[in-house]
């Protein structure tokens, strides 16, 4: 008997979701996260980045940008919607006070103001291209490539006919994942705005974030889909919930998605479909989800707290 209560635990352990290794907190609520070079940075709504050591997780500094006027003319720290890093340049899209987007550089000490409300750009994500471009993903489903020394728009294309939900770039950045609410995936040639090609046929319905690695496309999708497209084999894994996030491993040997009502993750080898490890988050829903390298992730909602799991 009690052998048999011994084997009983031990499946039992095996089969409950693994808490984080450890949480980090953050300065404000955070609304997009990348990591580059070996730092994290956290756009939060409290006007700024917060930048991490993604090995130690210690906070490194925090960049700001400047405060910014409501209606009645009361001064407030603006939301940072989305950020990216290349080389030694920060990009943040923000609030403006408007109906559209602030853009901001951040080399240093200098804060440079490259986009305002004026241009008329509801921008959602950005991203570099290389050190002289940007890409922007504009609500209604448009992809915009900015020439960041002249300042002058390089294409705008529209992507698809749906609301814009996010973009990915290849490893190499010759190509732009778009994802809409159609549940269709749009690959664009990112230096000239062509349209490559139009994956479908996996998810149904909007499609929540993707992530690009390799060869293969990982989508989030609100049919309760995980959808994974792949050169020698695409397929979908059905779940009991909408799915919010998803990510891949450098290799795309692993894939992680949200699975459930009770903010768990599911790990995944991607291509023999077997379940690896069961994770435990907090209580706020993961829309941001970061392999460090096949053994280490992290994931975020909104909320400050970052969560992190060292996996098998």
């Amino acid at each position: 008997m009690r052998i048999l209560l011994i084997v009983f635990g031990f499946f039992l352990g095996m089969s409950a979701a693994m808490l984080p290794t450890s949480v980090i907190k953050t300065g404000a609520l955070i609304s997009d996260m990348v990591v580059n070079n070996g730092k994290i940075y956290v756009a939060t709504d409290g006007g700024g980045v917060d930048v991490f050591d993604s090995k130690t997780f210690k906070k490194l500094f925090v960049l700001r940008i400047p405060d910014i006027k409501n209606g009645e003319g009361k001064s407030f720290s603006p939301k940072v919607y989305s950020v990216d890093h290349c080389q030694d340049t920060t990009v943040m899209v923000a609030e403006s006070g408007g109906d559209f987007r602030n853009v901001y550089l951040i080399q240093g000490e200098k804060r440079i103001k490259i986009v305002d409300n004026g241009r008329g750009l509801l921008i959602k994500k950005v991203r570099f291209l290389d050190q002289d471009h940007l890409l922007f993903g504009l609500s209604g489903d448009t992809i915009v490539l900015m020439d960041i020394s002249k300042n002058t728009i390089v294409y705008q294309v529209q992507a698809g006919g749906g609301v814009f939900r996010d973009m990915a770039l290849s490893p190499l950045k010759s190509l732009v994942a778009v994802a809409d609410e159609s549940g269709e995936i749009t690959m664009i040639e990112a230096k000239n705005g062509r349209h490559v090609k139009t994956l479908q046929g996996i998810n149904v319905d909007n499609i929540n974030r993707i992530d690009y690695k390799q060869n293969t496309i990982l989508s989030a999708g609100q049919d309760r889909r995980v959808g994974i497209y792949r050169r020698s084999e695409s397929y979908f894994i059905e779940t009991d919930f909408f799915v919010y996030a998803v990510g891949l491993s450098p290799s795309a040997a692993k894939g992680v998605y949200t699975d459930g009502m009770d903010n768990e993750l599911q790990v995944f080898n991607t291509a023999t479909k077997v379940k690896i490890a069961r994770l435990q988050s907090g209580d706020t829903i993961l829309d941001t989800l970061i392999f460090l390298d096949e053994h280490r992730l992290i994931g975020a909602g909104e909320e400050n707290k970052i969560y992190y799991w060292r996996l098998p």
